[in-house]
C-alpha cells in the first residue's frame, strides 16, 4: 500500500557532535543508515526526500533538499521537506532512528485532520517520528522568525493529534521506533540488530 498523499522525509542535517561522524553516513544494512531507512520504508510513500546541508547522497530514488535556513535545528529540516514535498503531508523520521515500525507509520498516517500527528511516549512528544502537513509551514516559519528552535515549540499554534503510548504500543510493543543512534556506543549496541 502506497500513501499517495504522503512523502517520506528523512532528516539528515544534524551536527552529529556526539557521534563524531555524520550519522546519515553510518554503515548499515543496505549501505548507510539512510539507505537502510529508504530501502525499508520508501516503497510506502509517493516520494522520498532527504533534508540536510551539503549532503553526499547518490541515490536516484530520493530527492535531496538543502535546508532552507542556516539555523541548526531539526525543525528547519522539517520545514525544508514540507515546502519541497509534492504531497500535502510528510512522515518525518530522523536518520538516526532506523528501527521505526511500519505498523506505527500506518497508525500515524491514517489521522488526516490535523497539522501534526505525533506519538506521545513516556509523557513526551516524539516529533522526529511524526506526520506534518503543509498547512503547518507558515506557523513553523513564524516561530523560527521569532527565534524559536525547539521542534515542538510551534505546536501551540497549530492543530495537533497526539497518539497515546497505549496506541503506539499496539503498533510497536517495545517502542523500537524511538531508538536513537546518538553515540558510538549506541551504534555498536544496535548495529547488528537492523530491523527487517
Amino acid at each position: 500500500m502506497i500513501f499517495k498523499d504522503v512523502s517520506l522525509l528523512v532528516l539528515a542535517g544534524g551536527e552529529s557532535s556526539r557521534m563524531g561522524f555524520p550519522k546519515y553516513l553510518l554503515p548499515a544494512s543496505g549501505g548507510t543508515v539512510t539507505d537502510h531507512i529508504i530501502n525499508r520504508l520508501g516503497g510506502m510513500f509517493t516520494e522520498v526526500i532527504v533534508a540536510g546541508r551539503g549532503l553526499e547522497l547518490t541515490r536516484t530514488d530520493a530527492r535531496v533538499v538543502e535546508d532552507v535556513r542556516m539555523k541548526r535545528t531539526p525543525l528547519v529540516g522539517i520545514l525544508s521537506g514540507v515546502l519541497a514535498a509534492e504531497t500535502p503531508r510528510v512522515f518525518v523520521i530522523g536518520c538516526d532512528m532506523p528501527f521505526v515500525r511500519k505498523q506505527l507509520i500506518r497508525r500515524l498516517v491514517i489521522e488526516t485532520d490535523s497539522d501534526v500527528v505525533v506519538p506521545v511516549v513516556r509523557g513526551y512528544h516524539e516529533p522526529l517520528c511524526a506526520v506534518y502537513s503543509s498547512s503547518a509551514a507558515e506557523n513553523i516559519q513564524r516561530y523560527l522568525d521569532a527565534g524559536g528552535s525547539k521542534v515542538t515549540g510551534f505546536y501551540s499554534s497549530v492543530t495537533v493529534t497526539e497518539i497515546s503510548e497505549q496506541e503506539v504500543r499496539k503498533a510497536d510493543p517495545f517502542l523500537e521506533s524511538f531508538i536513537n543512534l546518538n553515540t558510538p556506543r549506541d551504534y555498536e549496541k544496535w548495529s547488528s540488530v537492523w530491523a527487517e
